[in-house]
């Protein structure tokens, strides 16, 4: 208990209130506690009369969408299918009035996604490319997009996951998207004004079969760009090549990417601190603000432009990976390339931050839902 004294703003409160509640949450869905009805069910604070008409409504909300992101993480490859992520992102439409288009592989294909299909192709099962948008009630004074990388399992392809890549692990691919419908979860319900926001996941898998795509292959975005794949575990990139593409076709004034894209993020900042890379300093302060009163941790990682060189193909306009060295900061350089320059960009490599295998007891998924606080504060701050 945190004695009254030391609390001295409503934030402070809703942030308490809301330590609490996702503290408190278990999800027993695949186990034998799955019938359990233990739920918290109420908090109660003491000594804060002046406090005493706070409302937590808004506090519930996001944790709605933390608590979804959790379950989506966590669920395994076999019960979170494409198909499946595409259903939960129709019913957050559903429950709060938000639009849904869930593109086919067909419709894909007619607007020449040449990069997500290429990694999909691997799959029996069927890519859902999925896009949702809230329009708030009135004249509309920003848009804003946010992309999520939608793997909802990762087999590395042709260039398998082996060792110790914890291949059994790669149903948490899909962090990113998790944290985007989380957030359109939360966001739906809150109802902020003055913004369209559209939510895209090109989700699908990364598997092997006859079809599936070899290290080698040439393929081209639907930006026209070619891209050689000399590595079939940089997947993730090229799914989000053709909705970065998508989404930049929309003419947003920002787009942010959430993504678990690369082991090179963990190496440099560990599983605490995610990575963000911008190319506008008055967004990346604006992030910054937002993950420090969400209380999750961003750090600046640099554009470096000379980088660029090791993402250079001899038969294509680029390759989908450079050298090792650096692999977090070419993979964002490689991002870049798909969207219109006048946009103003942020990408959050969270490969570290969506899992976690501490705190076994308070959160037995180790799903963290990461991302999902910090975007809606970023939208709530606008």
């Amino acid at each position: 208990m945190l004695p009254w004294e030391l609390i001295n703003s409503k934030l402070e409160i809703n942030q308490l209130a809301e330590s609490a509640r996702l503290s408190a949450f278990k999800d027993n869905r695949f186990n034998k506690k799955r019938d359990e009805k233990k739920v918290l069910k109420e908090i109660e604070f003491l000594n804060l009369k002046e406090f005493e008409n706070i409302s937590f409504e808004e506090t519930a909300q996001i944790c709605e969408g933390v608590e979804l992101a959790r379950r989506l993480v966590a669920a395994p490859p076999n019960s979170l299918t494409p198909q499946e992520m595409s259903i939960q992102a129709s019913q957050i439409a559903k429950d709060h009035g938000l639009e849904v288009k869930i593109l086919e592989a067909k419709d894909c294909e007619d607007l020449g996604m040449g990069a997500y299909l290429a990694v999909a192709k691997g799959s029996d099962l069927d890519p859902k490319f999925i896009h949702l948008t809230l329009k708030s009630e009135g004249p509309i004074k920003e848009k804003i997009a946010l992309v999520g990388k939608g793997l909802t399992f990762d087999s590395g392809g042709y260039n398998l996951k082996v060792g110790a890549s914890q291949i059994e692990m790669m149903k948490y691919d899909m962090g990113g998207s998790a944290a985007v419908l989380g957030a359109a979860k939360a966001l739906g319900a809150i109802k902020p004004k003055g913004l369209e926001i559209h939510f895209i996941v090109a989700s699908c898998e990364n598997m092997i079969n006859g079809s599936a795509v070899h290290p080698g292959d040439v393929v081209k975005a639907s930006n026209g760009k070619t891209i050689e794949i000399n590595n079939t575990d940089a997947e993730g990139r090229l799914t989000l090549a053709d909705a970065l593409t998508y989404a930049s076709n929309l003419k947003p004034d920002a787009i942010i990417d959430l993504a678990t894209l690369t082991g090179a993020i963990v190496v440099a900042l560990g599983n605490d601190v995610a990575g963000f890379w911008s190319n506008n300093d008055n967004l990346a302060n604006d992030l910054k603000a937002a993950s420090s009163q969400s209380g999750e941790e961003l750090w600046q990682m640099p554009l470096q432009k000379s980088y660029k060189e090791g993402l250079k193909s001899h038969i294509a306009d680029m390759k989908n990976t450079g050298p090792r060295a650096g692999g977090s900061i070419t993979a964002a350089l490689f991002l870049e390339e798909f969207f219109d320059k006048e946009i103003k960009w942020a990408h959050i490599d969270i490969a570290g931050t969506c899992w976690t295998d501490k705190n076994k007891g308070i959160n037995p998924s180790g799903a963290t839902g990461f991302g999902v606080k910090t975007l809606v504060q970023w939208i709530k701050n606008k």
